[in-house]
């Protein structure tokens, strides 16, 4: 056993974390790219700084546990390492804010190659930014910085969960053995202070309906391991996936529509070509079928809001897989589709709002990683397999400007129509008419930092909160209106 797993929770007795919180009372507006010093078009800030106390100490001999690890948090030896008060004055002003736009907030990404030129000079950890969704004023952001650790942190991801309580991203702690002392930060969206530090690494964080119990979890991706929380239950691990039973190296995992299955891109392991998909119920966490989507690098997956068809972006050849997922039998699943994604290297996919389209963002996975293009198709235009040939399958392409973008978020208001994408290096958010497949504005970020989105919340004033939008698609009455909005369609015979 190794120390850390050794370890309970005694008493509040000393620091562990510092917060620097930035509150603004100004707006970002649609201002021009920030440089790559991180600082062009970020407002001034007011600066307060939150201690957060509170200490691990080797347990008792014979010291009962702690009564948040389960069976599936030892699956994959997670444990909590610090409880902490996240309570506190409210941060932010939801009455004021009442839909926002929160993404991850963090130092960019750089190297000696380049003179650190993509790396942000202001936000130096890991954190978030919170956005006002409809006037895009800069409503907060945060650092979470400890002492005695510099470890570089570029967070990922984000994810809120479904009723706007609890933030998820990743941070820093010494208490962590894992690769640059990575933890899972579980944020109170209330005063931003953490609640608690959970011993694993993280990539992307989103949420998922398991339809088996009738809950909301949120998934985890740690590089490898996936694994879900339950909020409603002082966010304990509540299912996860054993990585032997992926039989290759996992990458990225989204529910799909129906919140039976799991869908894994799993990169290594399959033998007509190095990628495919691995189909997991999330009943009992096991791995039912392997999808081989012929290409090397399986990265994003959608789905059409029907829960019949599934589409994976592929990073290393520039395109799309579409899997029919309409048999009750995942073993019957396949691929019945291909198409230029229309930009090099995609990452993300984003369908607009009746799923006529689907627009791919071209991060340079696997190539340059400075993209800044999206490609647009339809599924209409996918081609049997065999009969791809890299022509003729796309609509177009959107020169963002969005410095390494990887995903787009859908805002959940149909009228606005628009996608929010996140610039990794050009440390802002770029939003996009999806009708017109123009660039119609540049949200900075409000620390200057880079942008990893991301969550579309809305909130009453007394803090009453409803998930509408992230990585996961659409969630609550904003998929309800995405429903309505298909069903007209195809009752006109559109």
């Amino acid at each position: 056993m190794t120390p850390i797993k050794a370890l309970k929770m005694i008493g509040l007795v000393a620091v562990v974390v510092s917060i620097t919180l930035f509150a603004f009372a100004c707006g970002g507006g649609d201002d021009d790219n920030g440089d790559s010093s991180g600082d062009a078009g970020v407002p001034d800030a007011d600066i307060q700084t939150i201690i957060q106390v509170g200490e691990l100490q080797p347990a008792p001999a014979g010291a009962e546990p702690s009564g948040w690890e389960t069976e599936w948090s030892q699956l994959l030896g997670i444990n909590l390492i610090a409880q902490l008060d996240s309570s506190g004055p409210d941060a932010w002003d939801p009455g004021e804010h009442p839909l926002v736009y929160v993404s991850a907030e963090g130092p960019g990404y750089g190297s000696a190659a380049f003179g650190g030129e993509f790396l942000s000079s202001r936000q130096i950890g890991p954190g978030v930014a919170i956005i006002d969704a409809n006037t895009h004023e800069a409503v907060a952001t945060t650092q979470y910085l400890v002492d005695g650790v510099d470890t570089y942190a570029e967070n990922h991801g984000i994810a809120v969960s479904a009723d706007g309580k609890w933030i998820y991203t990743q941070g820093v702690n010494l208490e962590s053995d894992l690769r640059g002392n990575a933890v899972l930060h579980i944020i109170n969206a209330r005063t931003l202070k953490i609640d608690k530090i959970i011993r694993s690494r993280v990539h992307h964080v989103k949420v998922i309906h398991n339809s088996f119990t009738g809950k909301d979890l949120v998934l985890v991706e740690g590089w490898g391991t996936f694994f879900a929380m339950d909020p409603s239950d002082d966010n304990r691990i509540v299912g996860a996936v054993d990585p032997a039973d992926l039989q290759g190296s996992g990458y990225l995992a989204f529910s799909d529509p129906s919140g039976q299955w799991l869908f894994i891109s799993v990169r290594t392991g399959f033998r007509e070509s190095d990628g495919g998909i691995a189909v997991v119920s999330l009943d009992d966490w096991k791995v039912k079928a392997r999808i081989n989507t012929q290409d090397g690098s399986p990265i994003w997956i959608a789905f059409e809001a029907d829960g019949d068809t599934a589409y994976v972006s592929d990073g290393h050849e520039s395109k799309i897989a579409k899997i029919d997922i309409s048999a009750e039998d995942p073993s019957e699943w396949r691929v019945v589709g291909m198409a230029n994604a229309g930009a090099i290297g995609p990452y993300g996919l984003t369908f607009n709002w009746d799923d006529t389209m689907i627009f791919a963002m071209g991060k340079g996975e696997a190539s340059h990683n400075q993209g800044k293009t999206v490609g647009f198709t339809s599924p209409d235009l996918f081609v049997e397999p065999d009969q791809y040939r890299g022509w003729g399958t796309v609509l177009g392409q959107i020169v963002s400007n969005c410095l390494r973008q990887d995903h787009a978020i859908v805002h959940p208001d149909p009228d606005l129509n628009e996608m929010w994408i996140s610039c990794n290096s050009s440390f802002d958010n770029v939003i996009v008419d999806m009708g017109t497949q123009t660039v119609i504005a540049t949200v900075p970020q409000p620390n200057g930092g880079s942008s990893h989105n991301g969550s579309f919340v809305r909130y009453t004033p007394d803090w009453a909160g409803e998930l509408l939008s992230d990585q996961n698609g659409m969630h609550g009455s904003a998929l309800d209106v995405k429903l309505d909005i298909i069903a007209k369609a195809v009752n006109s015979g559109q």
